[in-house]
């Protein structure tokens, strides 16, 4: 009886034992289901927050470069032409006359509504037209015209008017230049000037010509209404010529004053004007202005003496480097605008 008794002890320990070791195993594979889960959703809230700060970063970034973008249109757009404030430049345009903007002949040019830029190398007048065309509308300018080369009745370039400004836009030599004019010229394509041309034509037409000596720095044909006559100059043996007109006895002059270069254009002015001082007279220069003569810088403007007063242009030879002040005191005379625009040096082809 003692033995059995003792065998059915160790039985129930045994089952007491097994059970015991059953609930701790579930609730190791529990706690380990539950650490997983938990190591799990870890990982998946940091791949989420990884996620987010990303696309956040590049929103960021690309928010950045559409202000910094809208900020370079905006200084672009508040660039305006040097002396006309309400112009905006034509892009990767550079002024003309950079280099001298403390000269009182671009001082002069600027005051009096002209400035003039560089073109970049990649465009043409075509681009320059269409920008203005966006530009200048949405800045309360209105085109009036667009004249092309070749017009017969008007002078070439685009006119624009806004209240009581009249602007025209025109090329010259790979460059934009700019002058205000006034309302009504701006509608009429600057037709006055155009009229002085046809005054020009209507004094050569017909008439018999006469050429300068063959050995003249200059080459242009000039009517038999104009004596012509040849002077020593001050400069070296250069010589200056004369036009006379028989009708009025009016003079106009082409006068060597030094090599180009060799001083600075308003200078050179200054020489001539002390050639010009003999005896009580006392030429000064009133007046100039910064312009361009066959693709060179040049000077025009005013010169008087004791209420005499002559118009001057200044030339350069390029066959023989030499400067010539174009002047006369008739600036009505159609044979200056003439021989500003048809004078060539000598040995010039008709097409250069």
């Amino acid at each position: 009886m003692r033995k059995r008794r003792k065998k059915e002890k160790k039985s129930s320990d045994k089952k007491v034992l097994f059970k015991h070791n059953d609930k701790d195993l579930k609730k190791i594979r529990r706690k380990r289901k539950t650490q997983s889960l938990k190591q799990n959703f870890s990982i998946r809230k940091i791949s989420m927050w990884v996620f987010l700060l990303a696309i956040f970063i590049a929103l960021l970034s690309l928010t950045s470069k559409i202000f910094n973008r809208g900020s370079n249109e905006i200084v672009q757009e508040t660039e305006t032409v040097i002396g006309l404030d309400d112009i905006p430049t034509y892009p990767n345009s550079t002024f003309l006359f950079i280099d001298d903007l403390e000269n009182q002949s671009v001082k002069d040019m600027l005051a009096g509504g002209q400035s003039a830029y560089y073109m970049n190398s990649k465009s043409n007048f075509k681009d320059v037209k269409t920008f203005y065309a966006n530009e200048l509308i949405s800045r309360g300018w209105n085109l009036v015209l667009n004249v092309e080369i070749g017009a017969e009745d008007k002078r070439y370039g685009q006119y624009w008017v806004k209240e009581d400004k009249g602007l025209r836009i025109y090329s010259r030599y790979n460059d934009i230049w700019y002058e205000t004019i006034t309302p009504e010229e701006a509608k009429n394509g600057l037709s006055n000037r155009v009229s002085e041309e046809i005054e020009i034509d209507m004094l050569l037409a017909g008439s018999d010509y006469q050429d300068l000596l063959p050995d003249y720095p200059w080459q242009i044909k000039i009517p038999k209404d104009y004596l012509i006559s040849y002077e020593v100059s001050e400069f070296e043996d250069f010589r200056a010529v004369n036009f006379q007109r028989i009708s009025t006895g009016q003079f106009i002059t082409i006068y060597p004053v030094g090599y180009w270069g060799s001083k600075a254009l308003d200078y050179q002015l200054d020489d001539y004007t002390k050639i010009l001082s003999q005896g009580t007279e006392d030429w000064d220069v009133v007046n100039t202005t910064v312009t361009s003569w066959r693709g060179n810088s040049s000077l025009k403007g005013t010169i008087a003496a004791s209420g005499n007063q002559k118009e001057v242009l200044i030339l350069k030879n390029e066959r023989n480097k030499v400067t010539y002040i174009l002047n006369t005191a008739d600036s009505s005379d159609p044979l200056y605008d003439y021989i500003i625009g048809n004078i060539k040096y000598l040995g010039q082809e008709d097409n250069s």
